[in-house]
């Protein structure tokens, strides 16, 4: 599965009923404070607590995990207590963070909670996963596994990765499930002295505060989820629903782009758009850019820029550059892997293991491959491609089963045209969370809404944090207006079944 998409990105079988028994009581330690990441802004203090490697067995080894916070800037009769922000991923770091989105964040908001950052077990400031080394990851040109002469050299890859996996954290791995994490989220509550938490969850955040939720219901206190996994398909069939959302993205693209023909020269239609687009592509394939940029990395690129339609312009631009003569656009990220990409994919991939099973043949890959390239073209293949997981189930059990009993009222946000998180997925995650309500953004298919999306949806979401009033009903939102217009939907969809 391509790395641009493999959040939230996977999604298979239909969620099952935990069965096992509920593991028994960690005993809670105190935060250890000391220094934050290099550049986090004045007012975070960061730390750690210690919490069991296996919570079933909590008086057996332990690993840390890592927390930060930012205190609430109200009086004691404003003060709601603590809120847990994740940004997504499976991998997305927090801690070193808050800080800085203090100051994106309304100060009703501000006055009210104190902030928290959280790092997932394996990610960051915790202890750490790391499967591969910068040197070689994410090195170009990608072998091309849609393809017979690539097919090989990708799954050695995949192999390789998986090997490094083992090597780096092998008692780690069956214990980097969602479930996990969301217990040590509950230890971290508890070191804080809170006697429930509230949770902003973007992308797979959902997923996590839907899976805390259900653990925890008595414990959550306000959930506002933004950009929603779908519950019952984690994680390998989600790469179906997001083949079809990535490949409608990008006929939106390309619509936008063909209105403006004689600023970016890819063609004057739609189709035609998109025959340029395919054309780059096998140019790329054959004859990398710079010896690093080749047909897999262009679908990586695009996958990238699709997730909103602020970055519409700039693809535009860097195909046009290339198609022109000059790569510098295109080639400009490609750049030597840090530490912390390398923690990122290491953590997004053994989480996504460990949550659920996957297939473990090969020809399933190539058959899926085959059916989503004819279906969606290159993007399809690409997000059906096999990644670590083929090698790398660390856990069979299933999903957890999300039903929403006895949690309070929760706010959902999603865009209609989100190609990572569509809508039918967003939709399922409603009606397994019986006390929501969904704020739909209509004319729009960004990724991320709240406090990024404009007035409409920063009020709503804003209401429901501060003082708990969700609407009455569904609802829904214009998305924020663009400096450039944007293709436009009529209706909002509805859940196909």
């Amino acid at each position: 599965m391509t790395r641009a998409v493999r959040v939230l990105l996977a999604g298979a079988l239909t969620a099952a009923v935990l069965t096992a028994a509920a593991p028994a009581r960690a005993q809670t330690e105190p935060i250890v404070w000391g220094d934050c990441p290099s550049g986090t802004a004045p007012g975070e203090r960061c730390g750690d607590i210690g919490v069991p490697l296996d919570h079933a067995r909590p008086e057996g080894p332990r690993i840390r995990v890592g927390v930060s916070k930012v205190a609430a800037t109200g009086t004691a009769a404003e003060y709601q207590g603590i809120l847990m922000v994740n940004f997504g991923g499976p991998g997305a770091a927090a801690v070193g963070s808050m800080a800085a989105l203090a100051g994106g964040l309304p100060e009703r908001v501000r006055r009210a909670y104190d902030l928290i950052g959280f790092d997932l077990r394996g990610r960051g400031t915790s202890t750490r996963v790391r499967c591969t080394d910068p040197a070689t990851f994410g090195r170009g040109p990608k072998p091309d596994p849609a393809m017979p002469a690539g097919r090989a050299a990708h799954l050695a890859a995949a192999r390789a990765f998986a090997d490094g996996c083992r090597a780096s954290a092998a008692d780690l791995l069956p214990h980097l499930s969602t479930r996990d994490i969301a217990r040590d989220l509950d230890l971290v509550r508890a070191a804080f002295g809170a006697a429930r938490l509230s949770i902003l969850g973007y992308s797979y955040g959902s997923y996590l505060g839907a899976v805390y939720g259900q653990l925890f219901p008595n414990r959550v206190h306000r959930m506002l989820l933004d950009s929603l996994v779908d519950p019952t398909r984690v994680w390998y069939e989600t790469g179906f629903l997001q083949a079809a959302g990535f490949d409608a993205r990008r006929r939106e693209w390309a619509a936008w782009t063909a209105e403006r023909a004689d600023r970016f020269h890819l063609g004057s239609t739609p189709p035609a758009v998109l025959a340029t687009w395919e054309r780059l592509r096998t140019e790329l394939a054959a004859r990398p850019a710079a010896g690093v940029f080749g047909g897999v990395e262009l679908d990586q690129y695009t996958l990238g820029k699709l997730y909103t339609d602020r970055d519409w312009a700039s693809m535009s631009n860097a195909l046009a550059d290339y198609a022109s003569g000059d790569p510098a656009a295109l080639i400009a990220g490609r750049k030597p892997a840090t530490e912390d990409e390398v923690n990122f994919e290491s953590v997004m991939q053994t989480v996504t293991c460990a949550d659920a099973p996957a297939p473990a043949d090969e020809s399933v890959f190539e058959r899926d491959m085959a059916l989503l390239r004819a279906r969606h073209g290159a993007l399809g293949a690409a997000i059906a491609s096999p990644g670590a997981c083929l090698y790398l189930q660390s856990n069979t059990a299933p999903p957890t089963r999300i039903d929403g009993a006895g949690l309070p009222g929760v706010l959902l946000i999603q865009s209609v045209g989100d190609p990572a998180t569509p809508y039918d997925g967003a939709l399922r995650m409603h009606a397994a969370l019986p006390s929501s309500r969904l704020l739909t953004v209509r004319d729009n298919g960004n990724h991320g809404h709240y406090l990024v999306d404009g007035g409409c949806v920063d009020e709503r979401g804003t209401a429901y944090l501060v003082d708990g009033t969700l609407p009455a009903t569904d609802t829904e939102c214009a998305g924020a207006a663009s400096s450039e217009p944007l293709p436009r939907r009529s209706a909002v969809p509805r859940l196909r079944r």
